[in-house]
């Protein structure tokens, strides 16, 4: 397969994708209105959120392959790195206070609040792995 097709292809994963995603936002929708419980309305309110980023990133990968390639330099870091260095930092004290919350509450072994905590740690992980990971991509311009 030539990059081309590859592209085509992702591009056009991404955009079923996208209609999956937007079933999710209704139904998380309809979900979380029918619901009288807050935590299924919380569950349902994330998913709901999380389902609108996906869409928004895939809509991003598509543009990159039909409208105009993503490409980032040096001097686009450069202004913004100081920030990532200090966002990084905030991550990694928001990961610590989860596990240290979590460990607080095993003995209380209340599943729902053990459950949020667990999604909240396992979120800001998220966030610390995408900040290495373009810390990666900026070393790789700067080897």
């Amino acid at each position: 397969m030539s990059v081309k097709e590859a592209l085509e292809k992702t591009a056009s994963y991404m955009k079923r994708w996208q209609k999956i995603e937007k079933a999710a936002v209704r139904q998380t929708s309809v979900i979380a209105e029918k619901a009288d419980h807050p935590l299924i309305q919380m569950v349902a309110e994330i998913i709901h959120n999380d389902s609108q980023l996906h869409y928004r990133v895939q809509q991003l990968i598509i543009d990159s392959i039909e409208k105009k390639q993503i490409n980032i330099d040096y001097r686009q870091l450069g202004r913004v790195w100081s920030d990532v260095e200090e966002h990084i930092k905030l991550e990694k004290k928001t990961i610590q206070l989860a596990k240290q919350s979590l460990a607080a509450l095993k003995g209380t072994k209340n599943p729902i609040q053990l459950y949020f905590l667990e999604y909240l740690q396992a979120d800001e992980e998220k966030h610390d792995r995408l900040l290495e990971k373009l810390n990666a991509i900026k070393t790789k311009m700067y080897p």
